[in-house]
């Protein structure tokens, strides 16, 4: 990590753009926060902290266009760096937020302004992980209109819906030095996710401290429904606080035109009359439109998490399996979207099973993944058939021959005939190394979501098989049952976890029925996978 900052430093241009900046700031902060993660020593805690606040100061200056250099802070921040010594091994976890929902970091400066905090200082206290980050953006717009600031940041320990929060004795030091100065305290982290017990084990750890309800104040990257959080006595508890939501960024390319983001594409490009696909609305990639309807913009990732999707994405164009790739701007691949439509089960041929064998023996030559040792995908099949039929699944494996980063959306909405042309491929780059299942995994996930999502009968199955075992050289017939008994469960589980966490209505019953669909096909899947000799274990 360190050597990747300094080269990264040393490589910045005279004329910096702002994503230059945002990508060196979240560098910084995921150093910061791995190294507080490890228990570093304090030398190398303050040297990482300031590193941050530094590159958060040069991407404001930036935006602002400030009379600053930018590149003063970056020069700065190459001897802070120098300051760190490397001495083993520290973990990394993702801020979901700048890789996958289009949280712009700078995004948390925004509401500073706002705030209308009568204190002489600020006390801003990151949730890590993507708080370290966040807290310093927020500290340094602070500094910026000349309100003294402090910050620190935190890792709340213990189940998602119970989190505690303790302070070490060097931050229950500079928090009463805060308190006894009037200090204000900004809670800083995205979310609240289904709980909001990571923000309320900090705000109730400041009480502890002494802090004043009253100058404790959470910003969040989205509006609360407190009656949904199940934390304990959750909708009390928030409420004893103020909270201020940022809401989506304004950081956007500038040919951004209609929100298709939250399943809201499938009313531009889905045929009038074609039933909508069942989705989860919070789960999805946020993307627009442009203001010309001619190009598709969907969120790639910010820094370092938007490198591998954008590669991908490349690939895809130049393979001719993905719409044509234009680039990308804050974040956002730009895609030319050309007339056409999306499919339907209908629309299956031999000619569409052998453009969807061609794709996944094309990914499995391109996207190759080399880290398939984790248990955890046959480990959640099991649990899924226990919790949906009551009953143990033993000795469930999983073969991989073929690891790569899926595809993971095989269903027919996913495919795309412009006029005259090939079928074409949306939604392919950014789901196989996310957050969710399946993750690097064999290619049969791949094989497998499509039997399932197609409904593919026997003869069609076999044709989709027999064309990709000729264009790949791999086999898969022998593997996939216990695949698509995988997939199936998968779905299912996803299916019914989105159902219940929305409110009545169409959404609901979308998944609903989905849900009954994928129970139906694990259920005629279970006696095959069951029995079924893995060899290898994912």
């Amino acid at each position: 990590m360190v050597a990747r900052l300094r080269s990264e430093l040393a490589r910045l241009p005279a004329r910096p753009c702002d994503d230059d900046l945002v990508h060196l700031l979240l560098l910084a902060g995921d150093l910061e926060c791995a190294l507080h993660d490890a228990g570093s020593p304090p030398a190398a805690l303050e040297a990482a902290s300031r590193l941050t606040d530094l590159l958060a100061q040069a991407a404001l200056a930036r935006e602002s266009h400030c009379p600053l250099d930018p590149r003063q802070p970056a020069l700065t921040a190459s001897q802070t760096l120098g300051q760190i010594t490397p001495s083993g091994m520290v973990s990394v976890s993702v801020p979901e937020g700048f890789a996958w929902y289009a949280l712009h970091p700078l995004d948390f400066a925004d509401v500073v302004g706002r705030l209308e905090l009568a204190a002489p200082e600020i006390f801003v206290i990151g949730i890590r992980t993507i708080g370290t980050t966040l807290s310093a953006v927020v500290a340094a717009e602070l500094v910026r209109m000349g309100i003294r600031a402090q910050r620190a940041t935190v890792r709340p320990t213990g189940h998602p819906y119970y989190r505690s929060c303790e302070f070490d004795p060097r931050q229950r030091q500079s928090i009463a030095r805060a308190v006894s100065s009037h200090s204000a305290f900004l809670i800083c982290d995205e979310g609240p996710g289904r709980s909001g017990s990571s923000f309320l084990s900090v705000a109730e750890a400041l009480e502890r401290q002494g802090v004043p309800r009253e100058r404790i104040s959470i910003l969040c990257s989205h509006e609360v429904d407190i009656s949904a959080l199940c934390a304990p006595d959750a909708a009390r508890r928030w409420m004893r606080y103020r909270s201020v939501a940022i809401g989506m960024t304004r950081r956007l390319p500038p040919d951004t035109g209609d929100f298709l983001g939250g399943g809201d594409w499938r009313g531009k490009l889905l045929a009038p009359g074609d039933p909508w696909p069942a989705l989860w609305p919070l789960a999805e990639r946020v993307q627009y439109l442009s203001h010309d309807r001619q190009k598709l913009l969907m969120f790639e990732g910010h820094g370092p998490w938007g490198g591998p999707v954008r590669s991908r994405n490349q690939a895809l164009s130049d393979g001719g399996f993905g719409l044509p790739y234009l680039g990308h701007q804050l974040g956002f691949g730009v895609f030319s979207l050309p007339p056409g439509r999306l499919a339907r089960r209908d629309d299956l041929s031999p000619e569409l099973l052998t453009r969807m064998a061609q794709y996944c023996a094309w990914r499995a030559r391109h996207f190759p993944a080399d880290n398939t040792s984790s248990d955890g995908l046959p480990d959640a099949t099991r649990a899924n058939f226990e919790l949906e039929f009551g009953s143990a699944l033993d000795d469930f494996a999983l073969a991989v021959e073929r690891p790569v980063i899926c595809d993971a959306r095989m269903a027919p909405h996913y495919w795309f005939n412009p006029p005259g042309g090939r079928w074409l491929k949306l939604d392919a780059a950014v789901h196989g190394d996310d957050h969710f299942f399946p993750g690097p995994c064999d290619i049969a996930w791949d094989l497998a979501g499509t039997v399932v999502e197609w409904e593919l009968s026997g003869s069609a199955r076999e044709f989709l098989l027999s064309a990709y075992r000729r264009l790949s050289g791999d086999d898969a017939s022998e593997r996939l049952a216990s695949w698509e008994f995988a997939y199936a469960l998968f779905r299912l589980a996803w299916s019914k976890m989105a159902a219940v966490s929305l409110p009545e209505g169409d959404e609901r019953q979308r998944l609903l029925h989905d849900y009954l669909r994928y129970r139906r096909i694990a259920e005629a899947l279970q006696p095959a996978a069951a029995t079924f000799s893995a060899g290898a274990r994912l």
